[in-house]
């Protein structure tokens, strides 16, 4: 049985590694720091430390495998410091001249179904559910409860629960990202329409049809769109890896395919994908614009005066679902012989840190890099480390005379901002289209949208048999 599981994803992922799969998996990590911002070997970031409270003595020896963490260097060596009597191996590569995320993912998976992975493994963008359904990796709930020192209620455990496949927990979402949508003021107010509290593509097209009907503009709906830009937040809704279905022959996907070619037109640029301090292309070129909420930086939305920006709504699929990306994600493979001290690895990977009271200024933005990317899965941590980016970096960076701050008290205005931003956190309640499923389907999606050379019916026949044979091996 073991022989036949490991042949089925041996050729199901040499599979993905053929065509765009490699580009679009490299995408879905397009949020992290590049190579060149990681934390250097040497001298050592100062330690942010634990959490108030006695360690337990811990020894033994641990393999850490990951792919792109610039912070894992710094984990490694915090942990170590705190545990003398523990060794970790830190096999990691950068896709930099290396190892490619398709070839990241087939190596892995080899190692993991012939029993030979590591203590930890880096499963971010990878569909987790594929490989826990094989029995390769540990259900990490029972080890949550087993554990006296945990405690579910510090961490978003709405993220958890949009990982869980048959109510298993079977990877660690460590921090994660999602999109939200800020419309144009000036356009909504001269059609008079108001921004409603969420957008799924279809209102976001409708919207757009009635602001193209009621000003005397013409202008585009979005910064770098692009006709499978909706599909990220469409396509897991046509699929269920738990009953092993597809239905992208049904008719609401059909029509999904029609109405997004039909009135979607590709936008030139793609540089204004984020607004900044500089607001002016919302005024009337462009109708909406995305904004990814990634790390504590992006407290600039609250803080600037942007005349021509609407306050940010959830960008949701149509039935409803606030989406998110996991962008550090690790796993304990079922084939370690050192499971309860990859969980304290874990464990002291996502744990409450401490902010040091004085930093010097020259490593604050690498030590923000290392310990607070995205958006920690620990709440203190959020809170912790947005307020950090606020007091290092906005001021440093970004007070220029020329910034057109907001009128009021800035801290209050921050912490009101992170009340906020914890809010929206907690709404976020399913996984977004893994970038490794997404490989598989990317030629048909390119040979309908892009080339003209497939229609409705044959793109959601193909699509429709490369899932339901990836969902049954």
């Amino acid at each position: 049985m073991k022989r036949t599981l490991f042949a089925a994803l041996c050729a199901l992922l040499a599979a993905l590694s053929f065509g765009c799969g490699s580009g679009d998996a490299a995408a879905y990590r397009n949020a992290a720091p590049s190579p060149a911002e990681s934390p250097p070997a040497s001298p050592p970031l100062p330690s942010a430390g634990a959490a108030p409270g006695e360690p337990r003595e811990l020894s033994g020896h641990l393999t850490v495998k990951s792919y792109w963490d610039p912070g894992m260097e710094v984990y490694v060596q915090d942990f170590t410091r705190l545990h003398p009597g523990v060794t970790i191996d830190l096999r990691q590569f950068d896709g930099e001249g290396g190892l490619s995320f398709d070839d990241y993912v087939t190596q892995t998976a080899v190692e993991l179904m012939a029993g030979e992975g590591a203590d930890v493994v880096d499963v971010a963008g990878m569909a987790v559910y594929q490989y826990a359904k094989s029995g390769v990796f540990c259900d990490l709930y029972p080890l949550m409860d087993a554990d006296p020192d945990f405690r579910r209620e510090d961490y978003y455990t709405n993220i958890f629960e949009g990982k869980e496949f048959q109510g298993a927990l079977y990877s660690m979402p460590c921090a994660f990202l999602y999109d939200m949508v800020c419309a144009s003021k000036p356009l909504l107010e001269q059609a008079r329409l108001q921004l409603p509290d969420a957008l799924d593509y279809q209102e976001m097209l409708r919207l757009y049809q009635k602001v193209l009907a009621g000003v005397d503009s013409s202008p585009r709906m979005l910064p770098g769109l692009d006709y499978t830009t909706f599909f990220w937040y469409e396509f897991p809704e046509y699929y269920d890896p738990e009953t092993r279905a597809a239905r992208f022959l049904s008719p609401e996907f059909l029509r999904y395919l029609r109405l997004t070619k039909e009135l979607i037109h590709p936008a030139e640029e793609s540089d204004l994908t984020r607004v900044t301090n500089d607001d002016s292309f919302l005024k009337e070129d462009y109708l909406f614009c995305r904004f990814d909420v990634t790390g504590g930086t992006d407290l600039y939305f609250f803080l600037y005066d942007l005349p021509n920006v609407t306050g940010l709504v959830p960008m949701v699929s149509s039935s409803g679902k606030a989406y998110f990306r996991t962008t550090r994600e690790y796993a304990i493979p079922s084939s370690s012989g050192q499971k309860e001290l990859a969980w304290e690895f874990i464990k002291f990977y996502i744990g409450e840190k401490e902010v040091p009271d004085d930093l010097d200024p020259e490593y604050a933005q690498r030590y923000y890099r290392s310990y607070i990317p995205f958006v920690p899965i620990n709440k203190a941590n959020f809170f912790q480390g947005f307020r950090f980016a606020y007091q290092y970096t906005l001021p440093r960076q970004l007070d220029d005379p020329d910034t057109r701050w907001r009128d009021g008290d800035r801290d209050r205005a921050v912490e009101e901002a992170l009340e906020r931003i914890h809010s929206w956190n907690q709404q976020r309640n399913a996984e977004q289209a893994e970038g490794e499923i997404y490989g598989l389907l990317c030629q048909d999606l390119d040979r309908y949208y892009r080339l003209d050379l497939l229609t409705p019916e044959e793109t959601a026949r193909r699509m429709q048999d490369r899932m339901t044979i990836f969902l049954q091996e």
